[in-house]
């Protein structure tokens, strides 16, 4: 049998045994608790990586399970600090957004989460050879979920606390980074591979565990273009990538894959005779697939 995602997971095991173990003996054990609210802070934190992670972009995913949707919105932006070496500067970046998960178990029960997210990062970048690069840096993500469990009969007692309410959670991360980035008659091909790091607290109900930890590696391939064309005199460059993102740790264990694959393209607007703080503006469009799920997303970037 194959891994289920953290929608099935969770739904199963509110749907399941533990539903009728809450129906038949009124009390929930110790043991069985503390089970059920570790596997349902496992699963929101899960989608903290939809609501975070820029390589994926704004959009919906659908699960297997053609009842387990997920639409996130978000924006990221990225600032590089200039600096008076050339072998070095000092970079910011982010993001800030909302998803909202369903998962509908029977005609009757219903899983809702909507999670609120704000991410900010920075780091040095070292250049350590022509056209490369290394990064390395640091973030924190503040996110609140806020869950709903709709069901026939109503929950109540523990399962209601467990099932229900707000929750926020602390994220912390360590990054680094490898790219090459030539340039060729206008022509501005790169390849980047990192890995992340990061490490959520957990602070829920009747949970035995305190944190979960999870690691992402990431190999991105792209062109940028020379400008096009302008619209209302601001240059505009397209760019055309691809990534495979590999997940370990809590993350892959909750979600039931450990990778999948994105295709995209990136509309680069300049805009800084515009607005002088704005360097560009960014839509991205891509499509995400992976063992499990499936996503048709887009999103707009600053850089400033």
């Amino acid at each position: 049998m194959k891994n289920l995602p953290h929608a099935e997971t969770i739904a199963r095991v509110c749907s399941g045994i533990l539903f009728a173990v809450w129906l038949f003996s009124g009390v929930l054990s110790a043991d069985t608790k503390s089970d059920l609210a570790d596997t349902y802070a496992k699963g929101i934190n899960a989608i903290l990586f939809f609501t975070s992670e820029d390589v994926i972009s704004s959009g919906r995913y659908s699960f297997d399970n053609s009842d387990t949707t997920l639409d996130t919105h978000f924006i990221p932006f990225t600032h590089q600090f200039t600096s008076d070496s050339p072998f070095y500067n000092f970079y910011l970046n982010g993001s800030i957004g909302f998803s909202k998960f369903e998962e509908v178990v029977t005609l009757t029960d219903t899983l809702k989460i909507t999670t609120y997210a704000a991410k900010i990062g920075g780091g040095i970048r070292v250049k350590i050879a022509n056209d490369t690069d290394l990064m390395i840096g640091t973030s924190y993500l503040y996110s609140c979920a806020d869950s709903t469990f709709r069901s026939t009969p109503p929950l109540i007692g523990d399962l209601k606390t467990i099932l229900n309410g707000t929750k926020t959670h602390h994220t912390y991360g360590l990054s680094s980074s490898l790219g090459y980035h030539p340039a060729i008659r206008g022509y501005h091909p790169y390849a980047r591979a990192g890995i992340r790091y990061f490490k959520t607290d957990i602070d829920a109900p009747y949970t035995t565990i305190s944190e979960t930890t999870s690691t992402l590696s990431k190999f991105k391939v792209g062109v940028i273009m020379p400008p096009l064309a302008t619209v209302y005199d601001l240059p505009l460059k397209m760019e055309f990538y691809g990534a495979a993102v590999f997940l370990g740790g809590d993350m892959d264990d909750v979600l039931g894959f450990d990778h999948f694959f994105v295709a995209g393209t990136t509309a680069h607007l300049g805009a800084s005779s515009l607005v002088s703080w704005v360097d560009e503006v960014t839509f991205d469009i891509n499509v995400v697939k992976g063992e499990n799920f499936d996503g048709f997303n887009f999103g707009l970037g600053v850089s400033f």
